[in-house]
């Protein structure tokens, strides 16, 4: 089995991607974010448009980023899926490097990590930055710069954990579904069968408790449909 996990606000406490922007980037990413938000951008065109607006060195944003909280219960979970044989994927449409230094920071390593990849060219001053997006499909109707429908899909038996919009689609791929925030709402509205939690010492305890009797799934997955 494996384990997709979304990070902004799923993993970290808040969006960190907006964290940075709001630090460093210029005013007009917050436009360019109801630009998006009003169906007027795709999902890929406003983060690019808006990493570009970012106006810092690359040692500041990090310095930055080394003050990022995440879910205390992370680090368990990680070794809960290690030990049981469990493949944990991040899963994100937003930014690479940001993902790598804040998993670093708190020595969480050996995970893969699906995103959006930061790109800096050194400059006058200050580097230039821009998006590159390796995890694009395009097929993707919500025209995002990763398709995490076209990333999990394949797996077929899988659990997938998020919190957002950028998790609405693959929502309905998964086998059973961990929502909070903005995707549960997504989920009740959608008829879509999922679990709410508020931290990962929840889904630990749920995904023990299928590994360790397999047919409590489908009950397990009856209780998401009243959620």
């Amino acid at each position: 089995m494996q384990v997709f996990c979304d990070f902004d606000g799923t993993i970290s406490k808040e969006d960190v991607t907006d964290l940075v922007l709001d630090r460093f980037a210029r005013a007009e990413w917050r436009e360019i974010e109801d630009q998006w938000t009003n169906g007027r951008i795709t999902s890929a065109q406003c983060m690019r448009r808006q990493i570009q607006l970012l106006q810092a060195r690359r040692e500041d944003i990090d310095a930055f980023l080394d003050t990022i909280e995440i879910d205390n219960a992370f680090g368990a979970f990680k070794a809960f899926c290690e030990k049981n044989g469990l493949e944990l994927v991040i899963v994100s449409d937003g930014v690479d490097h940001f993902i790598r230094r804040v998993l670093a920071r708190h020595s969480l390593d050996n995970i893969r990590i699906i995103a959006n990849r930061l790109i800096s060219r050194p400059h006058v001053g200050m580097p230039e930055f821009d998006l590159g997006f390796p995890f694009k499909s395009a097929s993707c109707t919500a025209g995002a710069g990763v398709c995490k429908c076209a990333q999990v899909r394949p797996s077929g038996n899988h659990v997938y954990i998020g919190d957002g919009r950028s998790d609405f689609c693959v929502s309905h791929e998964a086998l059973l579904v961990f929502a909070k925030a903005r995707l549960a709402d997504y989920c009740r509205a959608n008829c879509v069968p999922f679990i709410p939690y508020s931290g990962f010492a929840e889904i630990q305890a749920s995904i023990a408790t299928i590994l360790s009797s397999p047919s409590r799934l489908p009950v397990v997955q009856a209780v998401a449909k009243t959620a």
